[in-house]
């Protein structure tokens, strides 16, 4: 099942799904119980919220009055580290004698170390995707203004088969201008509140949100901004485990480790058309790319 989702979104929210293709993760997953299974899995939560709570605006400034509606395509591409990348993972029952190790996460190398234990026994540890990148492409509607704040939108439905089921992700949020209060204020100001769902059948559930405040200029086709906000995220996965006496479901919760950050970015706008770019700096850095239509 494990393998499913990442290929599922890999290939629907980027380009770089031919990469997953013939790996068969749900084999390494399910060889591991809950307590390395989640340590296993834990990058993926960190990773999909830094990625989610990335992109929802390109510019610090939030128009006080009048209609207008953009249609954007957002690319998040987060930059994994080696902490997303391995952990300690230790041998299970019945191997022994009891041994720890680094191993690779879901992002880690595609083959796991070995140990060997008593009478010449073996215990190999399941490998990764092997991933230094994880690129997500996501949809993004902004309409506003009433009273300087703007509505943000995201929504994804697919049903993909039987096995899986639907796919879907909605995220909504706003963001409310700050500068209408402050006389003579040289800045842009704004707030913004965005949160997400997303869910793959009965597999995962999972939520990300995100509080922050923006600053910036514009210099006539060109604006650059800044920002910093407290986001969280939690992850609901469940699996088989492939025990000695049968298979056993294994449901865990994850929780995101990204709780701050902090990102950079610029704009260029060309009458309804515009490009922007930003990188946040948290627990997972993500560089963060998009193109809008409209006003």
């Amino acid at each position: 099942m494990t393998y499913r989702i990442i290929l599922l979104l890999t290939v629907f929210w980027s380009s770089f799904g031919s990469i997953l293709y013939g790996q068969d993760i749900e084999d390494y997953v399910s060889k591991y119980t809950s307590e390395n299974g989640q340590a296993y899995m834990q990058p993926l939560a960190d990773v999909f919220g830094a990625n989610l709570n990335s992109g929802i605006f390109r510019s610090a400034h939030v128009r006080k009055s009048g209609f207008h509606l953009s249609i954007n395509l957002v690319g998040q591409m987060a930059i994994l580290g080696d902490q997303q990348r391995e952990f300690t993972a230790t041998t299970e029952e019945p191997f022994t004698p009891t041994t720890s190790v680094q191993a690779p996460t879901i992002f880690g190398e595609s083959e796991g170390p070995s140990v060997e234990g008593v009478g010449g026994t073996r215990y190999i540890f399941p490998g990764g995707l092997n991933f230094t990148r994880f690129p997500m492409v996501v949809p993004h509607l902004t309409i506003g203004s009433i009273y300087g704040t703007e509505l943000l939108l995201r929504y994804i439905s697919l049903d993909v088969d039987e096995t899986i089921g639907r796919v879907e992700l909605t995220g909504y949020g706003a963001r409310h201008n700050l500068d209408q209060y402050l006389q003579q204020m040289p800045l842009n100001l704004a707030v913004s509140y965005f949160r997400q769902t997303y869910d793959v059948g009965d597999i995962v559930s999972a939520t990300a949100q995100s509080i922050g405040i923006q600053a910036g200029k514009t210099f006539n086709i060109l604006n650059v901004y800044s920002g910093m906000a407290f986001e969280s995220s939690t992850m609901d996965i469940s699996y088989q485990y492939e025990g000695d006496t049968g298979n056993e479901e294994i449901s865990f919760e994850l929780e995101s480790k990204n709780s701050f950050r902090f990102l950079l970015g610029i704009g260029m706008n060309l009458s309804i058309f515009h490009l922007y770019a930003d990188y946040n700096f948290s627990n997972v850095n993500v560089l963060s790319v998009g193109v809008g239509f409209g006003k």
